[in-house]
């Protein structure tokens, strides 16, 4: 009788241990299912609209870190959107060497990152005048100095006036972050690497300055995007914002661009390159993009590089 009564009591507990790890098995599964489904609540999207942005300040007004890098700080004073704090792209860079537009090391962006209050739990948006070179050249700075959460508002200031939101003159302080950032170098590309991509024609090169300065002179081989075909054009809806991304893949491919394809996006400074970086590599989510910061001012006065100039059309 005792030995029968031992071995129910194995039984029961070995039932009972394993109704446990099941449990634990269900609950560990639970939690990884939801998982993404709370990230893509609490994140943001690459490019957010002005009413998604809207909706997520009236759920919770210091849920979101918001950047105004409009050039004019006479603007930013006379009304922005609230919680905005202005930051230029100028606070990013200088001339170094030479080179106008030279990224800060890293120690110093983080710095003015940190100063505006910048952590990696809060999601940051940028916006500026329209869908513009200032607001995805702050928003890449941002990326590559290791902020995590970055969005683009679509359209910018203009689009959020128009559609009648609401803006403000106040200000109020805020706290410098301590957070520690890790740089993302590789985003960028220097002057040898670039020299070498030429040398064996292994990235396609994507010039994104206006067409008349492209045919001035650029690099070899290079092909031109200038960054406004990106932009829905003045007379149309929503003007200013970025035009829908299968349309633009679509003209990419057709330059040789895709998601496979190595890619070195340049201009003058890096600025106008950070739209077309910022587009295929977050708006498209191709991976193996590379913004060139010296850019055509660097590549021009370089000795002894070759360039090429685009000959006139024949008479």
């Amino acid at each position: 009788m005792k030995r029968k009564t031992e071995e129910f009591l194995r039984k029961g507990f070995f039932v009972r241990t394993q109704r446990s790890v099941i449990f634990s098995v269900l609950f560990v599964l639970a939690a990884a299912l939801a998982a993404p489904a709370l990230a893509a609540v609490d994140g943001l999207p690459p490019v957010v609209s002005p009413a998604a942005l809207a909706d997520r300040l009236a759920a919770a007004s210091g849920s979101v870190a918001i950047l105004d890098a409009r050039p004019s700080i006479k603007a930013y004073l006379a009304g922005h959107i609230a919680g905005a704090q202005t930051v230029g792209v100028d606070s990013f860079r200088s001339t170094a060497g030479g080179v106008p537009g030279t990224l800060f090391p890293w120690e110093m962006v983080q710095l003015v990152v940190r100063r505006l209050g910048v952590t990696s739990t809060v999601p940051v948006v940028v916006y500026s005048e329209e869908s513009d070179i200032e607001a995805t050249y702050v928003a890449t700075v941002l990326r590559i100095a290791g902020v995590k959460q970055v969005s683009v508002l679509d359209g910018g200031f203009k689009r959020w006036t128009a559609e009648k939101r609401a803006v403000t003159a106040e200000r109020k302080p805020v706290v410098a972050s301590t957070e520690v950032f890790t740089p993302r170098p590789a985003d960028l590309i220097t002057l040898d690497e670039v020299k070498k991509a030429v040398e064996t024609k292994s990235a396609v090169l994507l010039d994104a300055r206006p067409l008349d300065a492209y045919d001035k002179g650029h690099l070899p081989g290079a092909k031109s995007r200038f960054w406004m075909k990106d932009i829905v054009p003045a007379g149309q809806p929503d003007a200013g914002s970025f035009r829908p991304e299968a349309e633009v893949k679509v003209e990419l491919e057709a330059a040789g661009v895709t998601a496979a394809t190595p890619v070195i996006v340049y201009c003058n400074t890096g600025q106008q390159a950070s739209e077309l970086f910022y587009t295929l590599r977050y708006r498209l989510g191709y991976p193996n993009v590379r913004l060139y910061n010296g850019s055509w001012l660097e590549w021009s006065i370089t000795p002894g590089l070759p360039k090429e100039v685009t000959p006139p059309p024949a008479s």
